[in-house]
């Protein structure tokens, strides 16, 4: 099982886990913005997506 993490304003994927990780992990990497629009990510705020590939 993967995980893809996206933004949720331009769609672009963050990161793609093959196990979960905490999602301040995650935003530290990118100093809590997206890599491609500048959104500022926000642990509080956040949906969950399940999707069977």
């Amino acid at each position: 099982m993967s995980v893809e993490v996206t933004c949720g304003k331009c769609g672009e994927r963050i990161a793609n886990m093959k196990m979960l990780k905490p999602l301040k992990d995650v935003m530290n990497a990118h100093r809590g913005k997206c890599p491609s629009c500048g959104q500022k990510l926000s642990a509080s705020e956040f949906s969950l997506d399940v999707q069977e590939k």
